[in-house]
């Protein structure tokens, strides 16, 4: 062991003078007068002392004791009171002061513990390096309750739920707040997150709740019947002892009555054709209802016109209807909403620019066999943009350059992705992921130089013109770009993204053997354009509705609207699959507010309820290859 240096006795002297000039001081238990101590108290005679005490301590046992052990001990402890008692200052300077001590491996674990409470929210300080600091093993379980409540929080940082489960519940005692906090992370981890839960042994009742709950969740019957039995299992758990409000919620829901729905969609005027892709999609949906056939149930539809209706007709409607769906334009929605009765059933396809109160809040009277909260479903473009940060990401790029038009919605979609990007690399260390290069454009010309700048094209071919002026032979080039870009995000109309993707392409050098990727998303992709596109796109990665894609998982609705539609427009079958959708969803908003577990298979995509009562939707990801197309995972 070393000794502890000079500079020890000048921090532990400033923190004794300003100890005695600043706050009351903190004590386990203060004596009136610390007195001189010969012999070096045990750890029972330290526990009632104050950091003061114990620092004096420390100073007394550097100078008789060469291998500090015991000071270095006495200073630790008083570091862990000061930061207990939120004097973070104090216990910084004597971790600051111990910063090249040699400790051995049980004070190494506590100063640990010190540093990430210091760095637990220092955005410079990812979260990755806070969880190295806290790897070894503490004997106090006070310490060690500590040391799992930082993990906690920063595996949530992470996004890692599963991780930060287990770390919650072993930081403190149970209560129902934990348990719901559990089973709230738990809810939020990925199927392939689950896939390594048996070595988290605490988290697997959690994850094999959710599991019963995701795969009989639509059947009320047997969902009761499958959670009594799991009840029985594991009687006497937390889990069960403080058991899931939501899932006593569902269990008590009344079956969906929809004998009168009505449908709020613009039939007339600008947006006509966009409200009846909507209105046949619907239709659809009905005529092939055939649960409410076998039911003898068959509902009564009701098309209004929202464009020839004000917005006290519309809520007169939906008072007399057991369902609405609809409106379709935000203004309609946030004019329609604060009219209607807190009881009207409603899907609403857009949201409402006012924030929505949370589920948890809405009025007992509705709840559970009345059930008559809002949900919105909104094929929202933003959605797309964020999705396709959280597929970047998951991908492992770290570098990606977005470009996208100066067209407004264009620009909604960047600033989707970059708020998202955010949040994904918030943990993690600065050098493994950077913010994105931007590439605004307005024109063919401005979207080639923009690109090349980007990468660093542009000052290769300046450096070889510097070169070239230095030689009277010529020489062989090629201009180089940026090798740390690793992803290209396009937020772009189908004809620039045609004619983007090979300025992208001729603008990456082939040097390292790898191409760049280049993402976008639905809104990129037209298949109403001839087959000449596909070989302009190879290689673009993008996202799209099941519906439109090869792998359509209704191919006798498919085969019926090529028959009756064969002209129509990319745009509008998207419009019909969400007509198709919103219907269908109707019998299963109530299991799937309560539960945010289950997904519903939809045409338009992977459907989920989230806590502002907002349908979210995950797309699959498709690629051009040899100018077909190709889900990613099935080439």
């Amino acid at each position: 062991m070393v000794r502890l240096s000079t500079s020890i006795l000048f921090v532990t002297s400033t923190l004794l003078i300003l100890s005695g000039c600043g706050s009351t001081p903190v004590t386990r238990t203060l004596p009136s007068r610390v007195a001189p101590v010969e012999t070096p108290a045990s750890e029972d005679v330290s526990e009632q002392l104050s950091p003061e005490a114990l620092i004096i301590l420390a100073e007394q046992h550097w100078q008789t004791d060469s291998a500090n052990t015991q000071a270095q001990d006495y200073l630790i402890q008083a570091a862990e009171l000061w930061q207990s008692a939120g004097e973070s200052l104090k216990a910084q300077q004597i971790v600051y002061s111990l910063r090249n001590a040699s400790l051995p491996a049980n004070l190494q674990a506590r100063y640990n513990l010190l540093l990430a409470h210091q760095y637990a929210d220092d955005p410079k300080v990812s979260s990755e390096q806070i969880l190295a600091l806290l790897s070894g093993s503490l004997s106090d379980a006070h310490l060690r309750q500590q040391q799992f409540a930082i993990k906690a929080n920063q595996y949530a940082r992470l996004g890692q739920w599963l991780q930060a489960t287990d770390a919650l519940l072993q930081s403190t005692d149970i209560t129902p707040d934990i348990v719901n906090q559990a089973w709230n992370w738990v809810n939020r981890a990925s199927v392939k997150d689950e896939a390594g839960v048996a070595r988290l042994k605490a988290v697997t009742p959690f994850v094999s709740l959710k599991q019963l709950v995701r795969e009989h969740g639509f059947d009320q019957a047997n969902l009761i019947q499958q959670l009594i039995n799991f009840r029985q299992v594991y009687r006497g758990h937390p889990l069960v002892t403080y058991w899931p409000e939501s899932l006593t919620k569902v269990t008590d829901l009344e079956p969906v009555r929809r004998d009168n729905v009505a449908v709020f969609l613009p039939l007339s005027g600008r947006l006509q054709a966009t409200g009846m892709a909507i209105k046949e999609g619907i239709l659809a949906a009905y005529f092939n209802d055939q649960s409410a056939q076998r039911a003898n149930q068959i509902p009564l539809l009701q098309f209004v016109d929202t464009n020839s209706t004000t917005p006290e007709q519309l809520a007169a409607i939906a008072a007399e209807a057991d369902w609405v769906i609809g409106p379709l334009l935000k203004e309609n929605v946030d004019a329609l909403l604060p009219l209607l009765s807190p009881k009207v059933k409603m899907l609403a396809l857009n949201r409402p620019d006012a924030p929505l109160s949370p589920l948890a809040q809405a009025s007992e009277e509705l709840l559970p066999s009345s059930f008559g909260v809002q949900i919105f479903y909104a094929l929202a473009p933003e959605d797309e943009a964020r999705q396709l940060a959280n597929e970047v990401f998951e991908k492992g790029k770290s570098a990606p350059i977005l470009v996208a038009s100066e067209q407004s919605l264009h620009q909604r979609m960047q600033e989707a992705f970059i708020d998202q990007w955010a949040k994904l690399t918030a943990g993690l260390a600065s050098h493994q992921h950077s913010a994105p290069t931007l590439v605004t454009y307005t024109d063919n010309a401005g979207l080639r130089d923009g690109i090349q700048e980007a990468l660093d094209v542009a000052q290769s071919k300046e450096r070889i013109k510097e070169i070239q002026g230095f030689v009277d032979d010529e020489l062989y080039n090629l201009p180089r770009n940026r090798l740390d870009i690793d992803a290209i995000v396009v937020f772009a109309s189908p004809e620039q993204t045609e004619l983007l993707n090979p300025v992208i392409e001729a603008s990456i050098s082939p040097f390292n053997g790898e191409s760049v990727p280049v993402f976008a998303t639905s809104r990129s992709v037209d298949y109403s354009k001839s087959r000449n596109q596909w070989r302009d796109l190879q290689n673009l990665h993008f996202l799209d509705m099941p519906w439109v894609l090869p792998t359509n998982p209704n191919k006798q609705l498919e085969a019926l609207t090529k028959e009756l539609w064969p002209q129509r427009p990319t745009s509008l079958q998207r419009l019909f699959a969400f007509g198709v959708d919103a219907y269908n969803i109707i019998p299963l908003l109530g299991q799937m507010v309560w539960l945010p577990q289950l997904e519903y298979q939809g045409l338009t995509g992977t459907l989920k309820i989230n806590g502002q009562r907002e349908v979210v939707r995950k797309l699959p990801e498709a690629v051009v290859n040899q100018e077909a197309i190709q889900l990613v995972g099935t080439q």
